[in-house]
């Protein structure tokens, strides 16, 4: 992530959960843990991917990124469809580089994360996940503590700490070195720290 750069790192991005969970007396006061038994959809329009890019060695820029679908399926897979071409820096002529050069999205439009979770997953407190990152066709994990809420038939995902995703795991610096050029920059930093807000609505 930078002015203009890996996002396709997202994140990218999201649910593999591996951590135990502690169990409680019925008379105890802490949170049912969320049991995922039927499918939930990603509500896209309350589901992000941010990241922050580097820039001459300390000028920070904060990007995002949307989905185009998400899903937990009875099976307890997670699938979630990034859309590259919604890539936002808050600059428009470097958003375009940014589909054109850095993600290819003419012939690379979207990146994919996959998991799989368990059927009970501990609310309101740090949980280790473990997901896959696919663009490009190269295949990274990535693992990550995040904070889950659910009630009411929604379930809310966050990362309770950045995630660092590199470009050269994904074969992008040549590109990033490109974007580099271009703006007239003395440096972008090849990694960003990748966050995440996921928003699932059970589905009936």
């Amino acid at each position: 992530m930078i002015s203009m750069r890996p996002i396709a790192l997202l994140l990218f991005t999201l649910l593999g959960i591996t951590g135990c969970q502690q169990t409680t007396g019925p008379n105890d006061s802490q949170p049912t843990p969320a049991t995922v038994a039927s499918l939930w959809q990603l509500d896209t329009s309350k589901s992000l991917i941010t990241y922050i890019s580097t820039k001459n060695g300390d000028i920070q820029e904060h990007n995002s990124l949307q989905f185009l679908s998400g899903l937990i399926d009875a099976d307890k897979q997670v699938k979630l469809i990034i859309d590259l071409n919604s890539i936002d820096t808050n600059i428009e002529i470097r958003d375009e580089r940014m589909r054109e050069l850095f993600f290819e999205t003419e012939d690379h439009p979207i990146a994919t994360v996959s998991a799989h979770i368990d059927n009970n997953l501990p609310l309101m407190t740090p949980y280790n996940i473990t997901a896959n990152l696919n663009f490009k066709g190269i295949q990274q994990t990535y693992q990550s503590p995040v904070i889950i809420h659910s009630g009411g038939g929604e379930m809310m995902v966050t990362s309770a700490d950045p995630v660092t995703v590199s470009a050269e795991t994904f074969g992008l610096q040549p590109a990033l070195e490109k974007l580099r050029e271009i703006a007239g920059l003395n440096s972008i930093s090849s990694t960003v720290q990748v966050e995440f807000k996921l928003h699932f609505k059970q589905s009936k």
